[in-house]
């Protein structure tokens, strides 16, 4: 039946996990996201999201040209091996994890191409239901910076599809993606109800030397003025008539290893948190919370929803489909075409 929000839920209870991952450590990773979902489930939520690589780090380390190469070739090894591999261990814990808690998961990971014969990697959102089964993933388009040292380029297809739950229609970018406008908008005109946005922490997007992020007065979350995600994010809640939640990664510098060769010279800053949730007017529900490990969790009303589409509809009084539409590509690029005879 047309017109259902949340598949006729009159509301939906989402949390988000701002918390560390053991740092390049995918099985100790998993397993404290583990205890994280059955918290979720304990509080009755019904769905939790993770942030972006948070199996098993983002990677915020760059390499060098004087780098040594046995550094370059440790690190880069313990980062494939300790990547989530569709379809074995990695992702049936989780789904049993999701049947036990009785709850949704949106999980941000570093994912290992699953194509026998390839080792690329990916920045993923893998979709659990609640029922306990991977029912779709999401690999990011375009990898920001030096992320393309490390991850490969998403594709079209499923990958840009919309998930239908059980909670409603639950949608994701990764980090800058949530700028790609056409990204945006493609999710939008899926009929998105709940936008997950997966960053790496929270960085300035201001030019001033002086501006920096370890700069407490900058990380007052009364001020928002300091940051690209929140303006991006309350404008997707806005433009969708949906709802974001915004998760954040937090990761102090005293839990990476010491040995870890790329410690010292690292931007650990970014890491500090910053995850929010945003009604479809684009107001906070969940203001940004900083500096801390914390089960972030808020009722999220499908009456919101309502009342912003009978101000705005994308996709109803608000759209012009006879001046602009929207294109995309609804099958992924195959390497092996068998030839017809």
């Amino acid at each position: 039946m047309s017109g259902k929000i949340f598949n006729g839920r009159k509301s939906v209870k989402a949390a988000i996990a701002q918390i560390s991952p053991v740092f390049m450590d995918k099985d100790k990773t998993i397993e404290k996201a583990i205890e994280y979902i059955g918290m979720a489930g304990g509080q009755k939520a019904d769905i939790i999201v993770f942030p972006e690589s948070f199996i098993p780090a983002f990677p915020y380390w760059q390499e060098g040209p004087n780098d040594r190469m046995e550094d370059f070739a440790e690190v880069n090894l313990a980062f494939q091996n300790n990547a989530v591999l569709a379809g074995s261990d990695d992702t049936s814990r989780l789904e049993e994890a999701a049947r036990k808690a009785d709850v949704n998961i949106v999980m941000g990971c570093t994912e290992m191409d699953e194509r026998p014969g390839s080792r690329t990697l990916y920045n993923s959102m893998l979709y659990f239901s609640r029922t306990g089964e991977l029912i779709g993933k999401h690999r990011k388009v375009v990898p920001t910076n030096t992320e393309r040292c490390f991850h490969g380029m998403g594709q079209g297809g499923e990958n840009l599809k919309v998930k239908a739950m059980d909670i409603g229609r639950v949608g994701g970018l990764v980090c800058w993606e949530n700028h790609m406008i056409m990204m945006r908008a493609l999710l939008a005109c899926q009929g998105e109800e709940i936008h997950v946005a997966c960053w790496p922490g929270t960085f300035s997007g201001m030019p001033d030397e002086t501006m920096t992020v370890v700069d407490s007065e900058r990380k007052n979350p009364k001020s928002y003025n300091t940051s690209d995600i929140e303006p991006a994010i309350r404008c997707h809640a806005f433009e969708s008539q949906g709802f974001v939640l915004s998760a954040c990664a937090y990761m102090p510098e005293s839990e990476v290893p010491d040995d870890f060769p790329y410690k010292g010279r690292t931007n650990w800053d970014w890491a500090y948190g910053g995850s929010s949730i945003v009604d479809p007017f684009g107001c906070y529900i969940v203001e940004p919370v900083y500096d801390r490990e914390e089960l972030i969790a808020a009722e999220l009303d499908s009456d919101l929803i309502r009342l912003a589409k009978h101000s705005f509809d994308v996709l109803g009084h608000y759209s012009r489909p006879d001046l602009v539409r929207l294109v995309y590509k609804d099958t992924e690029d195959a390497y092996l075409v068998k030839m017809s005879e």
